[in-house]
């Protein structure tokens, strides 16, 4: 019984080691990143945008948008952040709506967001057309197509296409879409009437056109003339169709009534039974509406339902006129008005000159003045000009254009000024008008401002980032030949900043060197660089505007700031709290002994890397004191035996920098460390090892008490 109770025991013990042992070797679990994805909209139709926004596990990392397992967009992401867009590509849909997956992949570690996007089918028709006033005559045909995106693959979708004529007749014809495949994109092309059955185009009007009658539409015009709108002196080309060989038709064209000149007139249908003839407009035709008329007087001939009749603009003179200003720069947006000399105060058409600085006026033979204005302010006429024919004018406008410069006192060109011209000038109704006129400097310092009025003064206000630095004044008169531009010079002036810089106990920081860089410009080439003196001094001469102050020891970045030099001189305190900073390190076991002879590293942070500082052993105390000539960003390890037990990422600088670690893998036992899974381990061994002898010995005491007995 004895050795049975002994042999259990010692098969506990052996599986309390084995479990102790798998316990102080488990890992630590690593927390990854969550990725995600949305998109805006989540269903639609081929060729819609769509939104995709989520997040990858690699900040500034490379990803890529995968539609339908087809990779369509790649990028790089803004910290962890997506958005990115893309149409929808032909793909199989259905008419209920099909999920296709959108997966957002991390380039880096291949993990996968996803989400669905429902596609619906689509179908479309378009009827082509001329653009306007151009048109089709009777008789002849136009081409209809149709087609469907997103379709289901494979599938072979019907389209009824009906049209219907201005008699209200209609002819359809079921056409076949070609087969969606594995794009789900069909398509047919129809020619009407031609493809029709008994379909024509012998009536005027309007065609409804309609795709499965209502599911898409689009309409077409036939008329009697190729135009519906002509210039004097064009040729109106007429042709009506549907009538029988030689029959004899009178064709009419009137206005306010009356029938121009040589109509109506008789004439005789062609062999294929079309009546084809032409107008010439006469050159002192009246602009407005005229109506073509074309009626069968064969006796029971063709008659029409409805009637052959059509109705057409005929235009006056077109005067085209420019707005130039005196640079010889055409100018849009000009406020042009026309008037006849023997109306000179009521304006008979007017308008905006357009982006090219045109605008077109129809009208009358006679003589007439053009005015132009901009702001209301009258700044340019042509006068007594006789229009017989197409016309083309120029108006020289009364505008110039401003060539600004800003440059240092050295000679160097100044981008990003801004430049008001502010001025006021006079109405047609004698109002007096307050304005602005702004610019700013680009790259080699030049900025320009276009149409300035002439005998105007002008305040000239230059701003650097938002300050005042050169007010003055300019007259603009008239030339009396034409100029193409004003030139005005800037001089930016020069300032003197004196910089004061402190260290970490507020002492001043000798041998830093100072570098002034242009704000705007970023850090990649200093202006200026110096290095402060015994009492922290540098001294700088800039032009006025704003900078970026940055210090560095030994190549190490300590700090940066901004500076505004709008005050001449600015005396400025750049506190450096990283130079000449005081540590001390700690290291505790797990009963928060003190670890003696644990190494300790520092390390700064230098770009995306640390760099090794300064390394000691922990004292008696536990304690290691550390004088870094430069702290920031830093990282801070400590290692027992050689093996790295703890770390720490801290900012050092001003003020009390006192960085503790507990660590609770080791105890402290006489000044030595030991790992506290092994102290476990042995004082468990220990312990049994007691118990196991107290057993063993009341057992031996318990026999030897029988043989005394004996």
């Amino acid at each position: 019984m004895n050795e049975k109770i002994l042999k259990n025991a010692g098969v506990t013990l052996v599986l309390v080691i084995l479990f102790s042992i798998v316990f102080v070797s488990l890992p630590t679990q690593r927390v990854m990143a969550a990725m995600s994805i949305s998109i805006n909209p989540q269903s639609g139709v081929v060729g819609d945008s769509v939104i995709v926004n989520g997040t990858i596990d690699t900040p500034d990392g490379n990803f890529t948008v995968r539609w339908n397992q087809t990779n369509i967009k790649t990028g790089r992401a803004l910290g962890v952040n997506v958005n990115v867009s893309f149409a929808v590509p032909p793909t199989v849909g259905a008419s209920s709506g099909r999920n296709v997956t959108i997966d957002l992949i991390d380039d880096t570690t291949s993990s996968i967001a996803s989400v669905n996007f429902t596609l619906y089918t689509r179908f479309d028709m378009q009827v082509m057309t001329e653009p306007p006033p151009i048109q089709f005559w009777e008789g002849l045909s136009t081409h209809i197509f149709a087609q469907v995106t997103g379709g289901e693959s494979n599938t072979i979708y019907t389209a009824n296409l009906t049209v219907k004529n201005p008699a209200n007749q209609t002819h359809f014809i079921v056409a076949s879409l070609s087969n969606t495949t594995t794009l789900g994109s069909g398509s047919s092309f129809k020619t009407y009437p031609t493809d029709f059955v008994g379909a024509h185009t012998n009536y005027t009007g309007n065609y409804l056109v309609a795709f499965n009658e209502t599911i898409a539409t689009g309409e077409f015009f036939i008329g009697l003339t190729d135009k519906s709108e002509y210039l004097r002196n064009e040729t109106v080309s007429i042709r009506a169709t549907g009538y029988k060989a030689s029959e004899v038709v009178n064709v009419d064209i009137k206005t306010g009534g009356s029938s121009v000149a040589s109509f109506p007139k008789s004439w005789q249908a062609t062999s294929g039974g079309v009546v084809a003839l032409a107008w010439q407009i006469p050159v002192n035709a009246t602009p407005g509406s005229y109506t073509l008329t074309i009626t069968n007087t064969t006796s029971e001939g063709t008659v029409k339902i409805p009637k052959d009749v059509q109705n057409f603009e005929i235009l006056g003179f077109l005067c085209q006129v420019q707005t130039q200003n005196l640079a010889g720069e055409a100018v849009a947006g000009v406020w042009v008005e026309v008037y006849n000399v023997t109306l000179p105060n009521e304006a008979l058409q007017n308008g905006d000159t357009n982006s090219t600085g045109w605008i077109l006026f129809n009208l009358n033979s006679g003589y007439y003045t053009f005015r132009a204005f901009v702001k209301d302010a009258e700044v340019g006429v042509q006068e007594n000009q006789n229009v017989t024919m197409d016309t083309t004018l120029t108006i020289r406008l009364r505008l110039v254009n401003v060539a600004a410069t800003v440059e240092t006192e050295t000679g160097v060109k100044v981008p990003f000024v801004d430049i008001a011209l502010k001025y006021n000038y006079t109405t047609r109704d004698n109002e007096t008008i307050s304005e602005t006129a702004s610019m700013q400097t680009n790259h080699t310092g030049m900025a320009e401002v276009r149409n300035l009025f002439t005998n105007t003064a002008y305040r000239v206000e230059a701003k650097r980032y938002n300050m005042l630095f050169s007010n003055t004044t300019f007259t603009i008169g008239f030339p009396p030949v034409f100029s193409a531009w004003i030139n005005l010079d800037l001089t930016l002036p020069t300032y003197r900043l004196n910089v004061h810089a402190l260290d970490s106990k507020s002492k001043a920081a000798d041998g830093v060197q100072m570098k002034v860089y242009e704000w705007a410009s970023g850090v990649t080439t200093a202006l200026q660089s110096s290095e402060t003196n015994q009492s922290g001094d540098v001294s700088f001469s800039l032009p006025f505007g704003r900078y970026r102050l940055r210090g560095y020891k030994d190549d190490a970045f300590l700090n940066e700031t901004v500076i505004n030099l709008f005050e001449n001189p600015l005396a400025f305190t750049f506190y450096l709290t990283t130079v000449n900073v005081d540590v001390t390190v700690s290291a505790f076991d797990y009963f928060g002994q003190p670890v003696t002879n644990a190494e300790v590293k520092i390390e700064r942070k230098v770009g995306q890397e640390y760099v090794l500082v300064e390394s000691k052993l922990t004292g008696s105390g536990g304690s290691a004191d550390f004088a870094l000539l430069v702290g920031g960003d830093s990282r801070i390890s400590v290692y027992v035996a050689g093996r790295l037990v703890a770390v720490k990422a801290q900012f050092l600088g001003a003020g009390s920098n006192q960085v503790t670690f507990y660590i609770g893998e080791y105890v402290s036992i006489l000044g030595y460390p030991i790992e506290t899974g092994l102290l476990a381990l042995v004082s468990f061994i220990f312990v049994s090892a007691v118990v196991i002898l107290i057993l063993a010995r009341r057992r031996w005491m318990k026999a030897l008490g029988k043989r005394v007995k004996r």
